[in-house]
């Protein structure tokens, strides 16, 4: 099923195909059950001739909506005034549940603070903002220039909004009415009817005392503003075009949604202004019909919807969190933009309890009845009845909390469809959802029960009222929902269950909020590892013009630069092809720049420190690399480390040495020196890989600006074999170690090199062999201190979490550092409950399984996953953790997913 949103996009010139809201022929109207059609005189009701005469005869105006004016975040009835707020949303997913459990208990708290009042929540849904994200994307990026054989900026701007705006429930709103004490007076009504006359005087005169009626009101309006503000509820006053919107969602209920609305200039709405919504669309419901059928037109385009009101029926015992979601977000993963409309209200402790009174006298006189009156036992569920009402009547007398208070209400979900078919399946859906816990009915009458949806409008019929405690209304928690990601990066992730677009702006949160860049990626094999670091890489540097570094062991991220848009820019090595030197870790350290401190002595102190740092951890890098490169036998005996440190004080710590030097140093010192050298005569051969640790690396530019994409491929390299011990290896395999941990100094050195300013980005392969030694495992620990200060967001992929938890020395690792971490498909409970401790995430709580679900591939003809196929991920994203998919949906990402489908990239090898 596919829900789109016909809207105007942003093209970097205005707004491309702009419209203007054209409202159907009529206003909302419908047929009674039986035919016969809602009489609407008051809307045909003509105005008097002005007293002169020289005014034609015109028809007032009166709205078919029980509002008659709304004045900043008040709506007003005939009836009453009700304050509107829009609620702060709250994560839910992968949290603990004593936070779930918190959270319920303050909003219970939160609204027994409102005992006797009417409340009516609206849930509702707005498309991502896709014009406001293009406009502030593209003053915000840097993009590369346009290639002539690739998409252009504009052109992939464009395609991104129209990819953003296929999910029309994207974003979701919940908002709460609650009604102002005092009510409204004659006066203040007299008033509203008179200022639609808009006769000159009396249209003041008439202003003015509803102007008077909701200043009489401001303590009773602040109180309640203050206690919304401050609960958990963090509600907030509307603003005029949340209070719009509200009205639109309301008045076209089922429609597409508006993405750009009308404006809304000021926060006050007369009545003449109500016909912006009241004629939005034309409402019908045939007799005994299921659904009511909504018609208008949105973007220029006429919509019609049929609308199945449903309706919560009896409810049974749930376990939130522990077992079951809340109960109003279970249909928040249905396709449809699902909307809610509750009214309820916190009875008073004295109602609640004699309605409790009455229920057990009335169960106490049937028992009397069975074993007085008849001489038969009762049945077993009267016994049941008389147990619970005396459970509940004790709870109301011994509870402090203020959860145990009673309130009802009812519930109503309207289900859109286009056609009638296909709202009655959603509604098959959402009844299997809630299943068997929770019944839910749909009757007749689906005009009036529609009408509840519109602010202002009264309550249809008491039929479905559910009575419930605070404690089980809290669990319903509707403000439940994904919190992750920010407004200002590339589109690349979709929220599971909305499939909102998430942007994520790698460098944003570093910049703003001072957090670790280190970032895991890990998961078994055909997680999609590889396509989430090679789909970054591509985004943030055609976006941002970022400089990424890439260390790709097996071979398939050197395809991206092959990208049309990114030529001339990207460049992949072959560090197996490489001249010879190339890995020389004498130069792997990179020199400081004196221009780069102040002048003086304070400059020159500073960097007299930092050279220093840099000759010893030249020193550092040389002795571990020979070190690993000597046969496992020889490495362990005692003297070794005494024996490297002498040659390689010997031949000095300056960038301008090779290992070459170091082997002649031990030649020099002994016999046992000459035994040192000798065992690394074989590995050290000129010719093969070998050759790339000796000599210098030449002129090689690695800060070039030219290269903001340089995949480094040590694919030729053999790895260690699994379950080998390290004095088994072969010589190949002995050497890969070294080789590969230099591979990932190069790109360490690339970051420190290019200007501190610019927005870099590294990814790291393969971290089970860079944690094996303890050259890699400094490298990354370098990375974790260093990244924010050189604006490096690094990408660390592995299979396994551990891996990372075991690099800081520490339960933890470097788990606390990690400010974002991804996780893919695990399947072995060990690693899974390592995967949940990476994220921060309780474990043994039934989290497990879903890390197992992830990317699953299923129906995925070999192994691996296809292009097409979601990557799926646990996102950990500072407090917050969410489901997501990477989503390169879309033909202008075509050929990102052909170069970065691993399944066609071998195809492509075996032929």
């Amino acid at each position: 099923m596919t829900w789109e949103n016909a809207a105007p996009l942003w093209t970097g010139e205005g707004v491309a195909n702009p419209s203007r809201l054209a409202h159907p022929a009529g206003p909302i109207s419908a047929q009674h059950q039986s035919g016969r059609a809602v009489p609407r005189s008051r809307r045909n009701r003509e105005r008097p001739p002005s007293v002169n005469g020289a005014d034609p005869q015109i028809k007032e105006y009166r709205p078919d909506l029980a509002l008659r004016g709304i004045s900043g975040h008040l709506t007003r009835t005939a009836t009453g005034t009700m304050a509107w707020y829009a609620l702060a949303p709250r994560p839910w997913t992968m949290r603990v549940d004593h936070e779930r459990d918190a959270l319920m208990a303050a909003i219970g708290l939160a609204l027994a603070a409102l005992p006797g009042r009417w409340l009516h929540w609206r849930v509702t849904w707005k498309p991502f903002p896709a014009a406001e994200w293009a406009r502030a994307h593209d003053q915000w990026a840097l993009p590369l220039p346009d290639q002539r054989d690739g998409l252009s900026w504009e052109r992939h701007l464009i395609a991104e909004q129209e990819r953003a705006l296929g999910q029309a429930k994207a974003v979701k709103e919940v908002y709460l009415g609650v009604e102002i004490r005092g009510g409204r007076s004659r006066l203040g009504n007299f008033g509203d009817r008179l200022a639609a006359s808009h006769r000159p005087g009396v249209s003041r005169l008439a202003s003015r005392w509803v102007d008077a009626e909701l200043s009489a009101l401001d303590g009773e309006i602040r109180r309640v503003d203050s206690l919304m503000a401050t609960s958990a509820l963090g509600g907030d006053p509307v603003t005029a075009a949340e209070m719009l919107h509200l009205l639109y969602r309301s008045c076209a209920l089922g429609l597409p949604p508006e993405t750009v609305m009308p404006s809304a200039p000021h926060e006050v709405w007369e009545t003449e202004d109500l016909a912006a919504v009241d004629q939005l669309a034309r409402w019908t419901a045939a007799p005994y019909a299921p659904t009511l059928q909504v018609s208008g037109t949105a973007a220029g385009r006429r919509h019609t919807r049929h609308v199945l009101i449903a309706s919560l029926g009896r409810m049974g015992e749930l376990d939130v969190p522990a077992v079951d979601l809340p109960w109003m977000s279970v249909p928040d993963t249905v396709a449809a933009p699902i909307e809610w409309s509750a009214r309820m209200r916190v009875l008073p402790q004295e109602h609640a309890a004699r309605s409790l009174r009455h229920v057990a006298d009335r169960v106490d006189a049937q028992q009397r009845h069975y074993e007085n009156d008849h001489g038969i036992e009762a049945p077993p569920i009267l016994a049941r009845q008389i147990e619970l009402a005396s459970a509940v009547r004790d709870e109301l007398d011994t509870d402090h909390t203020g959860l145990s208070a009673r309130c009802e209400g009812w519930w109503r979900m309207a289900i859109p469809g286009r056609t009638e078919r296909e709202a009655l399946e959603t509604f098959d859906q959402i009844r299997h959802l809630y299943h068997p816990k929770i019944a839910v009915e749909r009757s007749e009458a689906q005009y009036a029960l529609a009408r509840e949806f519109i602010p202002g409008e009264p309550l249809a019929t008491t039929a479905f009222r559910r009575r419930m405690s605070l404690r089980h209304l809290a669990m319903a928690v509707p403000t439940a929902t994904e919190i992750i990601g920010d407004d200002h990066g590339p589109l690349l992730f979709t929220a599971r269950s909305s499939g909102r677009m998430i942007p994520w702006d790698p460098w944003h949160d570093m910049d703003t909020r001072q957090v670790s860049g280190l970032t895991p990626i890990v998961g078994g094999l055909g997680s999609g590892k590889t396509f989430l670091m090679g789909t970054l890489a591509a985004q943030v540097v055609r976006a941002n013009g970022a400089y990424v570094t890439l260390l790709d062991p097996s071979g398939p991220l050197t395809r991206l630069t092959t990208l049309p848009e990114l030529r001339g820019y990207a460049r992949g090595l072959s560090l197996m092809e490489a001249p010879a030197g190339t890995l020389n870790p004498y130069a792997m350290i990179a020199e400081p720049d004196r221009r780069n401190y102040p002048e003086g002595p304070p400059g020159d102190e500073h960097f007299g420190r930092d050279l220093d740092a840099a000759q010893a951890q030249r020193s550092t890098l040389v002795i571990s690399v020979v070190t690993q490169l000597l046969p496992a036998s020889i490495r362990r005996e005692s003297g070794v480390q005494q024996l490297l440190l002498q040659a390689v004080d010997r031949v000095g710590p300056g960038a301008d040495h090779d290992l070459a030097e170091v082997i002649a140093a031990l030649r020099w010192a002994g016999s046992d020196g000459e035994r040192l050298a000798g065992s690394l005569g074989p590995i050290l051969s000129t010719s093969g890989p070998a050759r790339l640790l000796l000599g210098h690396p030449g002129r090689e530019r690695w800060a070039s600006d030219t290269d903001r994409l340089l995949v480094l491929s040590t694919r030729g390299l053999t790895l260690p074999r699994e379950g080998v011990d390290q004095q088994d290896w072969g010589l190949d395999e002995q050497l890969s170690l070294p080789l590969l941990h230099l591979a990932a100094w190069l790109a360490y050195r690339r970051v420190y090199e290019l200007p501190r300013a610019a927005p870099k980005m590294v990814g790291l392969d393969e971290l089970r062999w860079l944690s094996m030694t303890a050259t890699g495992r400094t490298l990354i620990t370098q990375f974790s201190r260093d990244n924010r200060k050189y604006r490096a967001r690094v990408l660390v992929a592995g299979q396994l979490a551990s891996d990372v938890l075991k690099i800081g020395g520490d339960d933890s690792g470097l788990a606390s550092l990690c400010h974002d971490v991804f996780v893919g498909r695990t399947t072995d409970a060990e690693a899974q409950r390592d995967a949940l401790r990476l994220l921060r995430v309780p474990v043994d709580v039934g989290y497990e399984p879903r890390l197992g679900e992830l990317s699953n591939g299923v129906g995925v003809p070999g192994t691996g996953l296809t292009a097409d196929a979601p990557r799926e991920f646990i996102w950990r994203s500072g407090e917050y953790c969410e489901d997501v998919r990477l989503d390169v949906t879309g033909d202008h990402l075509a050929g990102l997913r052909t170069v970065l489908d691993t399944n066609a990239a071998r195809a492509q090898d075996h032929r």
